[in-house]
């Protein structure tokens, strides 16, 4: 008896996630000299694919490409307050070299490249083309072993038979019509939910509309993979109600128009009054805390960098300010106020304030300096410096979601686990749809995994498959 399928194993999703899962089952499948019908369903057309992949410069938490970060595993464990998997985040660990070699070997270089970052605890080693160059020598190689990618498809349904397993997928394609797969796996390898505004209502809540994606590949993600697992009893994993923030200036178009030069700076509110401590630690560790107060304790969820022209003397400050708008300059922090529409006496008074509590000592703008601004509130631990030297300037600055952090919980394979705890027969998930961080987001640490499991994933279903098929002979 044979099992009649239109494939073996379907992918959603063209990110690193999903390139990855194809590749390594392709890969596998012909060293075990299977021949098995592989695809990826993307809803994008080509010009857009990958999702967040696409346009992220796909930071890793790596000290190089063989060696994880000091401390990766505590790490990730107490920024999640011990919520986090801990068997996950120690394969993650053990497997991170081994699979960025992998991915190196398809022609993925990757190099220290500068990063928005210019003060850090943590290394970051870049893909040199960021994302995008993983997604198109993964999914190039996947091409040449075969793999079929499906644009403008949109899976919606999951079909189990008789005995739980997977052996259904419907798609809906470009103008509405839907078509029913026979599978015999899917892996889900869709993103999160940031661009469904129901589900951002649903689980991050009042407002959730006004956070937009931090690129354009976010708006592909809907979350219909996240329910289509839901509806069949997966367990859920992560916060639900939380996403990763990062503070962008809200004017630009630019993917991940990042604000991250306002720690030699101040942040006011549209009060004109400050309402953080921008220098407590180095940028890489705070600007995600930062980016939610910004919307949960700011007026119409916006704040302001100010700062002067002493700006232009930071090393590398381009680096730290990835929009391409302009600043808002004035002569006068009146006409700075007025321009911002924020009270003009207040701003003044903020500034005054600060400059007076601004403590002698020596500015270092790469690490640390120790330079603070005491007797006000909140104070200032690094980095003050007095802004008093016109023309002033200002960004705005709001929170964006970069991922949303509640999805689907898997095993340390990329099976997605029943609520029982039980691997659901020819179920896989990878990437941000599955659920892993709460509290503070370990950076450099989501296109890892994505690429760990995705590939985890692709090789267990070779094997699924595998054992599936002798059964019916």
């Amino acid at each position: 008896m044979t099992n009649e399928i239109d494939f073996d194993i379907a992918i959603i999703g063209c990110g690193a996630a999903g390139t990855a899962a194809a590749l390594a089952a392709a890969e596998k499948a012909k060293e075990q000299n299977q021949n098995l019908k592989i695809a990826i369903l993307e809803r994008a057309d080509f010009d857009h694919r990958g999702g967040n992949t696409r346009w992220t410069a796909a930071y890793m938490r790596m000290e190089d490409i063989d060696t994880p970060a000091p401390n990766f595993v505590e790490d990730m464990l107490v920024f999640s307050n011990h919520y986090g998997d801990k068997n996950y985040i120690e394969t993650l660990h053990q497997n991170a070299g081994p699979t960025l070699r992998w991915v190196e070997s398809k022609g993925v270089e990757f190099d220290y490249l500068p990063t928005m970052f210019l003060t850090a605890s943590k290394p970051r080693l870049l893909p040199v083309g960021g994302g995008r160059a993983i997604i198109d020598n993964l999914s190039l190689r996947a091409r040449a072993l075969g793999v079929e990618i499906i644009y403008e498809a949109t899976a919606w349904n999951l079909l189990l038979d008789e005995t739980g397993a997977v052996e259904g997928l419907k798609i809906r394609i470009k103008g509405g019509e839907s078509v029913e797969l026979k599978v015999n796996a899917v892996i889900l390898a869709a993103g999160g939910f940031q661009g469904n505004q129901e589900m951002m209502a649903q689980y991050i809540g009042r407002d959730a509309h006004k956070i937009p994606p931090v690129c354009e590949g976010g708006y592909f993600n809907k979350g219909e993979a996240i329910r289509m697992a839901l509806n069949l009893g997966a367990k859920g994993a992560g916060q639900w109600d939380s996403f990763h923030a990062e503070p962008v200036d809200p004017r630009s178009k630019r993917e991940e128009a990042g604000v991250m030069l306002y720690p030699y700076a101040i942040l006011v509110n549209q009060e004109g009054k400050r309402f953080t401590d921008e220098g407590y630690t180095t940028i890489d560790e705070q600007y995600e805390a930062v980016a939610r107060k910004i919307f949960y304790e700011c007026t119409d969820h916006v704040a302001y960098m100010i700062t002067d022209q002493k700006m232009f003397d930071i090393p590398n400050y381009e680096e730290a300010l990835q929009t391409e708008q302009p600043a808002i300059e004035a002569n006068t922090l009146e006409e700075l106020a007025i321009k911002l529409n924020i009270p003009a006496e207040t701003l003044v008074n903020t500034v005054t304030e600060f400059n007076k509590a601004v403590q002698p000592g020596e500015f270092l703008w790469n690490k640390k300096d120790g330079k603070q601004a005491v007797g006000i509130t909140p104070p200032k631990s690094n980095w003050a410096i007095p802004i008093d030297q016109a023309p002033y300037i200002a960004y705005p600055v709001i929170s964006c979601n970069v991922f949303t952090n509640g999805g689907i919980a898997t095993d340390i394979q990329g099976r997605v686990l029943s609520n029982d705890n039980d691997a659901i027969p020819g179920l896989y998930a990878a990437g941000e749809m599955t659920g892993l961080y709460y509290g503070k987001y370990p950076g450099g640490t989501s296109v890892l995994r994505g690429l760990v499991f995705g590939k985890r994933a692709g090789e267990h279903a070779v094997d699924y498959v595998a054992s599936k098929e002798k059964s019916y002979s």
